[in-house]
């Protein structure tokens, strides 16, 4: 049987799952908008709901964000994509995607669950493929806009104790915006992560 606890080898061992992942995202990424986008090295961690801003690194504290939530769910497995841009990002975002500048907040929106639909889900199907989990997107929704982080979580209920958390941290060549990208696996999912990580590297 293997060994459930979180340790080096399985932080180790989803670090390089989610390194195959990110290249892929990130490549799919730079054919869709034409840029460069520079691959960021995944953070991997399990922390307490109480503790999640701790795995938030690229937003700074007090900066007004937009963020978006999208989960996903399948066999023993269940979780969900938490996306953060800063509001000014949104101009720089607006141009990589080719549309003209954009000052109504419903433009914004659309932009936001536009980009949140194609990294995501190339995220989340790259990391749960190579552990050959079948999953479900659920479509992204707006968690909140034009305020803090904190704020943010305050108002956010999440449906676990602890969590698996992979942190991504994206940019894009030529253009001045903040993107981080935490995927969340809930406490109930570590079981069947950590015995299809178990069959892939033993």
């Amino acid at each position: 049987m293997p060994n459930f606890e979180f340790n080096e080898d399985i932080q180790d061992g989803i670090q390089e799952i989610a390194n195959v992942a990110v290249g892929a995202a990130a490549d799919k990424m730079a054919r869709s908008f034409s840029t460069f986008v520079q691959i960021p090295i995944p953070s991997v961690r399990l922390v307490d709901a109480a503790d999640i801003m701790m795995a938030l690194t690229a937003v700074e504290e007090g900066a007004r964000i937009t963020a978006v939530t999208q989960p996903f769910f399948g066999t023993g497995i269940s979780g969900e994509a938490l996306l953060i841009f800063t509001d000014a990002s949104m101009a720089e975002l607006s141009t990589l995607m080719g549309y003209e500048q954009v000052e109504d907040d419903h433009q914004h929106v659309e932009l936001v669950l536009e980009i949140a639909s194609l990294l995501n889900g190339a995220c989340i199907q790259g990391i749960c493929s190579q552990l050959d989990i079948s999953i479900l997107l659920k479509h992204p929704t707006i968690l909140g806009q034009h305020t803090s982080l904190a704020n943010i979580l305050k108002s956010a209920e999440f449906p676990w104790s602890k969590t698996l958390a992979i942190e991504l941290n994206y940019s894009f060549e030529d253009y001045d915006i903040t993107c981080d990208l935490i995927i969340l696996f809930h406490e109930e999912s570590l079981k069947q992560i950590f015995t299809q990580l178990d069959f892939l590297i033993n």
